[in-house]
């Protein structure tokens, strides 16, 4: 039995026999009460929420099981900064593109056109789905310039997610080819509103419009930040109202190329109750999240400010801390601010946020393989390297030309239990990402961990450091694993694994 199957075989509510036998589909989402469970083990669909601030792309096909929309890259003007319009390629025009919700278990059809003057792929950053649809550049050559391609894959989890390029991903990502996916449960969590904060920042120039790309220095050696932070594509804070009392669902997803966001919540009280992979047991507090680069995180946010409309808190904020590194070796916050919803209006009646009864598994460490990879890289004739466990994945963009594949580093079988443990020596982090699969992340530096749960597919690594994580490989095929700092990956930190089906063993 998968470990998404085990999961949800947890959630008390769906008492249903026979609900969690190894032929039901996985992925249905939590149940309300019981109550809403009919005949055959379906839970009927609430209504889809909206998330303030984003208008999902139009789904033209009336099957309410089926999304379908068409998405266009193309080159267009945008202001990320107040009165600067700035070229920008971007998803329908927009930075970030449009948002695409479905509820899980539904069938996602996009209707993709490149329109760019160069190639680019679509990667559905977090999905589980077929590696033939995930857009990794080691499975696909990148779509030429009038091009067209239908992705058609079946959500199998709910929670927060992104797509992006991932072709030329330094540039093609700085320049705005990044947009929000979000696949609600199929009865969500109950709250009073839902907002979505994707984060970035852009390395501008005098003239408003995105500066050159090095090819060496600290651009390479750790990744492009930039000197512009931007949230849902603006340099300015997102603006909005809320009421005292009030729970909300934040969505917040880090697109940057390299840069790690701290962010803290003011005015208010927060827990995390999600992460890559959807929502967790146990929520719990946090005074600062880091959210590295490709990770995400949902939250659950009451906006109960001490005091009364005098004298309490005037807005509810969604700040970053950015740190000011000093000669003398210490460390000052910068605090910018993301979000402020002023408190406008009566005290709501409060919702209580219920986290999902489910249980992550376990497995002893004697049951599972051990794997080691090494993050590294050096100077060579061609330029800076990056290689894992000594190889490098330049060259390995696209399938080869005579039409074949390339070897994977590895193969697995299907539901096969690995600790893998990635360390680095080289550059001060790596966002470890594989694709197609979640994880548990269960060791640092060979301490257990106990603050970092959920399932994910983005892990930190900082240099000189290790990390554990254990997966079971579920979803069979070919997937890319590689560091989501885009130089990083780009210039050669990626490896591919191959999960063989079951019934292969």
């Amino acid at each position: 039995m998968s470990m998404r199957r085990l999961i949800l075989c947890a959630v008390i509510q769906m008492s249903l026999a026979g609900a969690c036998s190894p032929s039901q589909p996985s992925g249905d989402g939590a149940a309300g009460d019981g109550s809403d469970v009919v005949a055959d083990g379906e839970v009927p669909a609430g209504p889809i929420p909206t998330i303030e601030g984003f208008t999902p792309l139009e789904d033209h096909n009336p099957d309410p099981r089926v999304v379908e929309v068409d998405l266009e890259a193309r080159s267009s003007e945008v202001e990320l900064r107040p009165g600067v319009m700035t070229r920008v390629w971007a998803y329908e025009g927009r930075v970030p593109g449009p948002l695409i919700q479905a509820r899980v278990g539904d069938r996602v059809i996009v209707h993709f056109k490149n329109s760019l003057l160069a190639p680019t792929i679509v990667h559905w950053h977090g999905l589980r789905i077929t590696d033939q649809m995930d857009g990794s550049p080691r499975l696909m050559h990148p779509f030429l310039p009038g091009t067209t391609f239908r992705y058609e894959f079946v959500v199998p989890d709910p929670g927060t997610y992104w797509y992006h390029a991932h072709s030329d991903s330094t540039q093609q990502i700085e320049r705005g080819l990044y947009a929000p996916l979000v696949v609600h449960e199929r009865n969500p969590p109950r709250f009073d509103r839902e907002r979505l904060f994707v984060l970035d920042d852009v390395r501008l120039g005098s003239d408003g419009q995105i500066g050159a790309f090095n090819t060496s220095g600290p651009d390479i050696g750790r990744g492009r930040t930039g000197n512009v932070l931007l949230v849902n594509g603006s340099s300015r804070a997102v603006a909005g109202s809320t009421q005292r009392g009030a729970l909300e669902r934040w969505r917040i997803i880090n697109a940057a190329n390299a840069r790690t966001m701290y962010v803290r919540v003011r005015g208010g009280s927060a827990l995390v109750i999600g992460t890559d992979g959807g929502l967790i047991p146990t929520p719990y507090e946090f005074h600062e999240l880091e959210v590295a680069a490709g990770q995400r995180y949902d939250l659950a946010v009451r906006a109960d400010a001490a005091g009364d409309d005098d004298g309490g808190a005037p807005v509810l904020e969604l700040v970053n801390n950015v740190p000011v590194f000093r000669a003398d070796g210490t460390v000052d916050e910068q605090l910018f601010s993301l979000a402020q919803l002023r408190y406008e209006g009566a005290v709501v009646s409060r919702i209580e946020y219920t986290a999902p009864r489910v249980t992550l598994p376990s497995i002893e460490p004697a049951s599972a393989t051990e794997r080691t990879l090494l993050l590294s890289g050096a100077n060579t004739d061609a330029g800076v390297q990056f290689t894992i466990n000594g190889r490098t994945g330049v060259g390995h963009h696209g399938p080869p030309a005579d039409g074949g594949m390339y070897e994977p580093d590895e193969r697995f079988v299907q539901g096969q239990p690995v600790r893998i443990t990635v360390s680095a020596n080289v550059s001060p982090e790596h966002p470890f990402h594989l694709h197609g699969q979640f994880f548990q992340v269960v060791e640092r530096d060979g301490f257990p961990v106990v603050d970092e749960p959920g399932l994910k597919d983005v892990v930190l690594v900082r240099g000189r450091g290790t990390v554990t994580v254990l997966t079971y490989f579920e979803n069979p095929g070919r997937w890319m694993y590689h560091c989501h700092i885009s130089e990083h990956g780009d210039l050669g930190m990626m490896g591919e694994w191959e999960v063989l089906p079951a019934m292969m063993r």
